[in-house]
């Protein structure tokens, strides 16, 4: 274990296991309780809502999310990260989701066809004959 900064608030902290300094741990901490509370009482909100309501970052929320810490009961809402447009749960929605594999399915078009070739290869021949010399 080393020293590192932490990427909240720039401290120099010895490494740990959190990624932040200690500090700036317990006030993520206090504020995941935060969130929680309020969905307890909500039970169904959107990412900005819970942003608006309780002002904790909406960085700090979506890490909550992807670690799994608001699983139970609860129904957050945020954007898909292509189009924006609010889902539940994954990264995009299901039409972003669909494009994209959509786009993985399809076959490679190759970037050149044969009369480019051709003529490159005419060109090649006549920059580098004997003839000319």
């Amino acid at each position: 274990m080393g020293l590192k900064n932490c990427p909240e608030c720039g401290r120099l902290f010895v490494e740990n296991a959190s990624g932040l300094c200690p500090a700036c741990y317990e006030q993520v901490e206090a504020d995941e309780i935060k969130v929680v509370d309020y969905l307890r009482n909500a039970r169904k909100a959107t990412l900005q809502e819970i942003h608006d309501i309780t002002g904790v970052k909406e960085n700090i929320i979506m890490r909550m999310l992807r670690r799994g810490r608001l699983l139970s009961d609860f129904a957050v809402s945020y954007p898909c990260e292509t189009c924006g447009e609010l889902i539940t749960e994954g990264r995009l929605c299901s039409r972003c989701s669909k494009g994209f594999t959509d786009q993985i399915k399809k076959p490679a078009e190759p970037a050149w066809n044969v009369s480019d070739r051709k003529e490159s290869q005419k060109t090649h021949e006549r920059m580098y004959s004997n003839k000319n010399r």
